[in-house]
């Protein structure tokens, strides 16, 4: 559709009554704490901001579906509102996340299964850190994070309870480096899992899971791995795995080092040696200037951490909520759960016309590769993880997972969706992206569908990561689209189009009529949900750039230009 009529429709509806900007939401994202924050997963999505949506489309007791769960927070904030939930997601990981932010557990017996297995274990992990105290000379102080330069040590964080000291900082001596490299005590079991070779997210050919981690630090943790599985309570045996899983990035070799150059100490002078301890980012990066921290005190760190999400959901998921095994149990019930591990292209387990809304984050092109950077996580718990079925593009070779196979399988997701979606019931799809292309296949594909895209709004991220904030394809917020499942044949395909003139005359009306001017991702939200209705829309890297030329960009925000 790009006749003259259409586009001067298109301008009418545009220039007819341009409201002062606006979010949908007013709140602002919350950050990931308590719940939310036990475990790592990437894309988390803010609690606070989708728990809106499912209030605004959904009713109590009604069924949410949540086909690309993740970490779960679509299902946990379902249950939390008194609906009823089906989540679905083709990595193990996130399914075992999705249910820890779901079932209770007794707080007092957790605590105590925690004590007993630091009576197990904690002394023979110490004993592979050893080192001498530089204070007091005790041979039996602990080295509690190792700096490792390359393949070499260059400070050594030392606790000594000879002498009171909970930190000194020493230069390493030659049996430090062997003590991490060949400890007394060889692991008895690790993950020798190979990564899948990827340059996007440093995996390079050959690497293992085993290698990033040191030998000690492989000792300690298949120890800790196998007093865990010796848990009897199969709850607790869960939770135990669980904070394991989580703790292995800050026990493995990709913690860098953060240096605050340019602080000054007492006597005015710089400081350059002092080093604070960063995080795992994203890919498997092991920067050359890294941190080793001892296993116990990660998995110690880490679990105090579950403890008070765990006393969180106690509180939060109401204990009468209850996991289903089948749909149809769910169905006939007024309350609970269905997580399952599977793909979104074969939804069959559940009804045709049943679920009242969705809401979901389905993977964005190449944004990021859940399966392969899950790889470390579901390696070291044994989990079966299904490569073969996952919705990705992967700039791994050894995947062949290329654009056109994910076109694919994203559009059988979205008949999925709509047909176990009831009729004129809502699907609200979180996506990001500033690739043309990309962009209208997604839209297309809805429609093609059966969905009736309704509005596009802006939902801004509780953390921003640093894949979020610098890659080519990121913006500032995902977009949700909320579509509308109809019954009629109204398959019309969007194309792109307009003039550049067009484009800019739009802007610029718009820009005129906010009055405190307006962020990028509200322009491009503007012109796309107004132009996706006439068939034509502009390229979202050409509003970008023609933003430009019509307005100033000052204090976030772009401000009409008088010319």
């Amino acid at each position: 559709m790009t006749n003259l009529a259409t586009q001067l429709s298109f301008l009418e509806t545009l220039q007819e009554v341009i409201p002062e900007t606006e979010t949908r939401n007013s709140e602002q994202p919350e950050t990931y704490t308590g719940m939310y924050a036990m475990h790592k997963y990437w894309s988390k999505k803010p609690y606070n901001l989708v728990s809106l949506y499912i209030e605004k489309y959904s009713k109590v007791e009604e069924l949410i579906l949540d086909p690309f769960c993740g970490s779960g927070v679509t299902i946990t904030e379902s249950i939390r509102l008194g609906r009823r939930a089906v989540g679905v997601d083709i990595n193990p990981t996130a399914i075992n996340s999705t249910k820890m932010g779901l079932t209770h557990i007794d707080i007092r017996s957790l605590k105590k299964v925690f004590d007993f297995l630091r009576s197990e274990v904690e002394q023979e992990i110490d004993d592979l850190y050893q080192t001498n105290c530089p204070k007091c000379g005790n041979a039996q102080a602990i080295a509690t994070h190792t700096i490792w330069n390359g393949e070499q040590i260059d400070e050594i964080w030392v606790e000594c309870k000879a002498c009171g000291n909970a930190k000194v900082v020493k230069k390493p001596v030659e049996s430090d480096r062997i003590a991490a490299l060949e400890p007394s005590r060889p692991a008895t079991w690790y993950p020798a899992t190979l990564l899948l070779e990827n340059s996007r997210i440093n995996a390079k050919s050959g690497m293992r899971v085993c290698d990033l981690f040191t030998p000690r630090a492989l000792s300690s943790l298949s120890l800790l791995l196998e007093k865990i599985r010796q848990i009897t309570d199969s709850q607790i045996r869960a939770v135990m795995e669980f904070c394991f899983s989580a703790m292995l990035p800050q026990a493995s070799n990709m913690v860098f080092v953060i240096r605050r150059r340019g602080k000054t100490n007492g006597a005015g002078e710089s400081d350059e040696t002092k080093a604070e301890v960063g995080s795992w980012v994203i890919g498997y990066w092991t920067p050359s200037e890294h941190f080793e921290i001892h296993v116990w005190r990660c998995f110690e760190n880490r679990f105090k951490r579950i403890l008070k999400g765990k006393k969180e959901i106690n509180h939060a998921i109401p204990l009468y909520v209850g996991e289903f095994s089948s749909f149809d149990e769910l169905e006939k019930s007024q309350s609970g759960y269905l997580v399952r591990k599977g793909t979104a292209t074969d939804l069959s387990f559940i009804k045709s016309d049943s679920i009242d809304y969705i809401f979901t984050d389905p993977p964005h092109g190449n944004r990021i590769p859940y399966l392969e950077l899950s790889l470390m996580w579901n390696s070291w718990l044994g989990y079966e993880f299904d490569l073969e079925n996952e919705i990705v593009v992967s700039e791994s070779k050894l995947r062949r997972k290329d654009a056109k196979d994910y076109e694919k399988r994203l559009k059988i997701a979205f008949g999925e969706m709509w047909r176990v979606l009831k009729v004129d019931g809502y699907a609200s799809i979180a996506f990001n992206s500033l690739d043309d292309e990309t962009w209208l296949s997604l839209l297309n594909t809805l429609l093609a569908a059966g969905f009736e895209i309704k509005e596009i709004t802006p939902l801004e991220y509780s953390a921003r990561s640093v894949v979020q904030d610098t890659r080519k394809n990121a913006l500032k917020t995902d977009f949700v689209i909320t579509c509308q499942k109809r019954l009629v044949e109204s398959r019309q395909q969007i194309t792109f189009g307009h003039s550049e003139k067009d484009l800019l005359l739009t802007i610029k009306n718009y820009l005129k009529n906010c009055k405190n001017g307006a962020e990028t991702y509200e322009i491009l939200n503007h012109l796309l949900v107004a132009s996706i209705p006439t068939g034509t829309i502009f390229k979202v890297s050409q509003i970008i750039e023609s933003v430009k030329n019509v307005a100033i960009f000052a204090d976030g925000r772009w401000q009409y230009k008088l010319s």
